[in-house]
This record gives C-alpha cells, sequence and structure tokens, in this order.
C-alpha cells in the first residue's frame, strides 16, 4: 500500500458511541441500558480502540488515546473508564490508565479488567 492508499481509509478508531455518564463503574448495562446515558456526564464509558493489524507497534493508539484523553478534559469530564483484556492491561497503563482489577462486566464470557483515568479533579 502506498502513502495515498493509507490516507483513504481508517488506520485505527476509537469507539466511544457517546457514553458519558454519571455512573463511576463499567457494567454490562451499558450495552442495554440507554438510561445510564447523560449527555453532560462527568465520565466517559470507552467501548474499545481497535488499530488495523498493519499499523500496530507504531504508536498510533497512544495518540488516538491522547487526542481523545485531551479533547474531553477540556470539555470537563472526570474520568474515562474503560474495559479490557488481561492482554491489554500494560498497554492501557503506558497511556496514563490506572488498572483497578477484574470489572463487574462479563461480557460475551470474558473477564475484564476495569481501567480508569482521571482527567479533571474538579
Amino acid at each position: 500500500m502506498n502513502i495515498e492508499e493509507s490516507h483513504k481509509k481508517a488506520m485505527g478508531f476509537l469507539k466511544e458511541y457517546g457514553l458519558s455518564t454519571n455512573e463511576d463503574s463499567f457494567r454490562d448495562e451499558f450495552f442495554t441500558n440507554a438510561n445510564l446515558y447523560h449527555p453532560e456526564g462527568r465520565n466517559i464509558m470507552l467501548l474499545g480502540l481497535d488499530v488495523l493489524p498493519e499499523y500496530r507497534g507504531q504508536g498510533l493508539a497512544k495518540e488516538i488515546m491522547f487526542q481523545y484523553l485531551r479533547r474531553e478534559s477540556e470539555r470537563g469530564r472526570k474520568t474515562i473508564i474503560l474495559t479490557c483484556l488481561d492482554s491489554k492491561v500494560k498497554m492501557y497503563e503506558k497511556m496514563g490508565f490506572c488498572n483497578n482489577g477484574i470489572a463487574k462486566s462479563s461480557w460475551g464470557g470474558e473477564q475484564w479488567f476495569e481501567m480508569t483515568c482521571v482527567l479533571n479533579f474538579n
């Protein structure tokens, strides 16, 4: 693939789906209960960060996350919360997230770890 072709497709993206909320912990109900969504909520629940395999290891995920954290901090959000598999914990720790241990969510029959990144202390 040449440079021109790479600009025509997304190399990576963050799945957020507007899950701003006042909840402080990720749980399976975020997938089924729209009442947990609050447009002006202090926290954001992230649903996924994806980078195409051929672009991994180049810092793209870190840059996507950095830009997202900066934007949400400017919007006055307090905390970004996500869940990830054990194999991704270290990656998110390098991005500034803290591992809070095993999550309340068991979506898809998996064991997830809840990760948080505090943006604003007010």
